[in-house]
């Protein structure tokens, strides 16, 4: 379990630096964060705020209407900040 909570971190930080490719960035950014958050569920399955995650992203492809400059790009950065606050905020 341990092992797979500092993966999860690892690979949280690694989509956080994939930012620097601004565009396609993003899109490896919500690649790894989702891959992230699915190695969280799994050291922490009874962990609430890993689901108000997966219901937001949930909502997001919902929502989003393949517009890249569209309003609903809100959702991908309020992700990016809660994820990492889940992640890096949770003790063992």
């Amino acid at each position: 379990m341990k092992t797979v909570f500092q993966l999860s971190k690892v690979i949280n930080i690694l989509a956080l630096c994939c930012l620097a490719g601004l565009a396609y960035g993003l899109i490896f950014t919500g690649i790894l964060q989702v891959i992230a958050a699915i190695l969280f569920v799994i050291a922490f399955p009874k962990d609430k705020l890993i689901y108000i995650y997966f219901a937001i992203v949930g909502f997001f492809f919902l929502v989003w209407q393949g517009n890249i400059f569209g309003w609903q790009f809100i959702f991908p950065l309020g992700l990016m900040i809660f994820l990492t606050y889940t992640i890096h905020t949770k003790k063992i």
